[in-house]
């Protein structure tokens, strides 16, 4: 008789806490990535000036880390869905906070894209691991939500490291934020070595859809998994924007410093979290209404593609009566649909393929999304330098639609018709 797609282990009961435990650490692992990537950002108007770069030479070495990044996340999730969690995640971790530290030593262009490129590598792994964490130890019911859960760390840390960055390199200078970066790192390892000693971190699992043919469910390269890439890498593509270009944009266009920027640069990324945590849910909740009747998200795409051109406003906002709120609503509202993307290009992945790809499959849209980064900002940032802004915003508000229809070309549900979700 074929064998059908692996049933998992019936979920034991647990303490709340015990249960949400390694989602919470995977949150404070997202958190932990988003400080390190984004101090760099933050820092952008004063290092660029300091080290005499361009925001094109800038938009490079965001290229080079976004390769590195798009090259080392389906590595590490191989090895993850391999090897397991612990060793992998501990590993990339090392690598990543070491580097991030060693932007503080960079002296020019070069350094720069070196201290990128191994902070690029290390990194790859934080998001995997999210996935591979919250599909282990996780019912159905609950994996939406607990991805918001996990992955919200990233956009809190984008948030919360503005207003404490900023305070200490404007005190001590930029190369000691960097050093703090380092030091949170080591602290996260220390909580990932009592997670495993104390056995804290178990998998309880519910039963997987049933795919209806066996054979392509099993794979990890199908057109699933190739559609959720498309609508996670062109989708999720705004996020790229509003992390790495806003704090430019706000400098060259509405004129504010440094300090200004450590006051408000927590707004964009606090949409990506709202985005994250009201899309968790509401992906649960289609999932729990849909048993027996397994739907797709391809109209909550469409209405993110739709909505997302409100980007294309900007001009309008920089020169409105109330410039900087206005802007920073645009760029608020922008994440949140970029969140939104990121959970259901996801939960839909996950709901398509097999339990024992999940970190291979975050890998993978997270390679797409900084393959479209990585050749994104080089080329926002040569119009940033022309001073051509409006045309920038078409461009990045033209990508998720463009993921929406490669999403609906690609995803199939036959073979591999996923069947209702059953739950002990």
């Amino acid at each position: 008789m074929p064998r059908t797609n692996d049933q998992e282990k019936p979920i034991q009961p647990q303490p709340a806490l015990r249960q949400w435990a390694p989602c919470i650490a995977m949150l404070l692992l997202s958190f932990l990535s988003y400080v390190d990537r984004s101090v760099l950002a933050i820092l952008s108007p004063t290092i660029l000036t300091e080290l005499h770069l361009s925001a094109t030479q800038y938009g490079y070495a965001i290229l080079v880390f976004s390769l590195c990044y798009m090259i080392a996340n389906p590595i590490w999730g191989f090895w993850m869905d391999r090897a397991g969690l612990w060793i992998t995640t501990l590993t990339a971790v090392l690598i990543w906070s070491l580097a991030s530290g060693g932007h503080g030593l960079m002296l020019g262009f070069a350094g720069m894209c070196v201290a990128r490129g191994f902070l690029g590598f290390g990194e790859g792994a934080a998001f995997p691991a999210g996935l591979k964490t919250v599909a282990e130890t996780l019912p159905p019911s609950k994996r939406s939500f607990g991805l918001g859960i996990a992955y919200s760390g990233g956009s809190l840390g984008a948030a919360l490291t503005p207003l404490v960055i900023t305070p200490i390199a404007l005190r001590y200078g930029w190369r000691y934020a960097f050093a703090l970066t380092a030091l949170l790192g080591l602290a996260w390892i220390t909580l990932w070595l009592i997670l495993r000693t104390t056995g804290w971190y178990t998998s309880p699992t519910s039963v997987r859809p049933i795919y209806s043919d066996p054979t392509p469910a099993t794979s990890r390269w199908n057109r699933n998994l190739f559609a959720a890439a498309a609508v996670y890498g062109l989708g999720a593509a705004p996020l790229a924007f509003g992390l790495y270009a806003a704090p430019l944009y706000l400098t060259r266009v509405l004129h504010l410093d440094q300090r200004t920027l450590g006051h408000l640069l927590w707004i964009p990324p606090a949409g990506w979290e709202a985005g994250y945590l009201f899309f968790g849910r509401i992906a649960d909740r289609l999932r729990q209404r849909s048993i027996g009747q397994p739907s797709r998200p391809g109209a909550i795409f469409l209405f993110f593609s739709i909505a997302g051109f409100l980007i294309t406003l900007l001009p309008l906002a920089a020169s409105s009566p109330y410039p900087r709120t206005a802007t920073m609503l645009l760029f608020f509202f922008q994440m949140f649909l970029g969140g939104g993307f990121v959970v259901f290009a996801l939960s839909d992945g996950m709901a398509a393929l097999p339990k024992q790809h999940t970190a291979f499959l975050a890998g993978i849209c997270i390679s797409a999304w900084a393959l479209t980064t990585g050749i994104l900002m080089p080329i926002l940032g040569h119009f940033f330098d022309q001073h051509r802004y409006t045309l920038t915003f078409w461009i990045v508000a033209s990508l998720p639609p463009l993921g929406t229809i490669l999403w609906r070309t690609l995803a199939t549900t036959s073979p591999g018709t996923l069947s209702p979700i059953h739950e002990n």
